[in-house]
């Protein structure tokens, strides 16, 4: 991790407090949980996600912890959607300071079976929606001469497992896009950012048609104490847990290991998504089975 532009340092250094920060995809995850890690530190928050029970849930939570938050329902898919995010922060604090591009999602599927709608919804979600927000926001960013764009990646960017080829694709493209547009934005104050996760205890395996599955799964609350530190002190990239660094440096250096390494992951993927359809079927026979009255006379 190479420290950045150190204009923004400079002013939140060690303190976030009143600093405007909208996070995607925050009703749950990643994006929850790092939305809750903030709130010791009194940003004013502004937190998106399609599920309007779960958001509103979300910003209880943040309010009962005394800050300021601005809960929009809305797909950062949909254009209108991504201007009424933007023009309601306006509106409501004036400003952009951080923009944390979190929304995704993971789809478990060998290429040559997966559905069209399912790629497009990855492409879409995963690297279009990002790519398109942050287009709003930037010219924001440009006008104040400072601001943060924190984008979620993925270790699959760097260890592309079989499975998950077009999921695998979308990552690697925000951590490209991520590292082109830092070099176009630099001498305007703005930071970029791409935090790039290993496997961690959120809903995304479920979501995925996973399960948890034999691989290991770490702690999300570390994450994102890890990502709050990055807000405080921008750095180009967050590779977490930390093991994930010498292991993308070292397959690198070794291709056939990096390979190998690689179809491990995938076989454990695809192991784990049989494993979990065979509990659903069983789930379901057995809800059936159990709706079966039999009635005697």
């Amino acid at each position: 991790m190479i420290p950045m532009n150190s204009a923004t340092v400079k002013k939140i250094k060690g303190n976030l407090e009143g600093s405007i920060i909208i996070i995607t995809g925050a009703s749950s995850g990643i994006g929850k949980e790092l939305a809750l890690a903030l709130a010791p530190m009194k940003p004013n928050l502004v937190i998106v996600a399609r599920r309007e029970k779960k958001i509103k849930h979300v910003a209880y939570q943040l309010k009962k912890l005394k800050v300021k938050v601005l809960p929009i329902v809305g797909d950062v898919r949909n254009r209108e959607d991504r201007e009424r995010i933007v023009d309601l922060t306006i509106k409501a604090f004036g400003r952009i300071d951080v923009l944390v591009n979190n929304a995704g999602l993971g789809k478990v599927s060998l290429f040559s079976e997966q559905p069209e709608d399912e790629i497009d919804e990855l492409v879409e979600t995963n690297f279009l929606a990002l790519v398109k927000l942050t287009k709003k926001v930037l010219p924001i960013m440009k006008e104040q001469g400072e601001g943060h764009i924190i984008n979620l990646s993925s270790t699959l960017a760097l260890l592309p497992p079989y499975p998950f080829a077009v999921y695998s694709a979308t990552k690697s493209a925000v951590k490209t896009f991520s590292d082109a547009l830092r070099e176009e934005v630099k001498g305007y104050g703005i930071n970029v950012s791409t935090v790039l996760p290993g496997p961690y205890d959120t809903n995304f395996h479920e979501v995925a048609n996973v399960g948890h599955g034999s691989f290991k799964v770490y702690k999300v609350s570390k994450l994102v104490r890890n990502i709050v530190d990055l807000l405080v002190k921008p750095k180009r990239d967050l590779i977490k847990p930390g093991m994930f660094t010498v292991l993308v440096w070292f397959t690198n250096l070794f291709p056939k290991i990096r390979r190998k390494i690689s179809n491990q992951i995938g076989d454990q993927i695809l192991q784990a998504k049989e494993e979990t359809k065979r509990e659903l079927e069983k789930e379901r026979s057995t809800l059936k089975k159990e709706k079966i009255i039999v009635v005697s006379n």
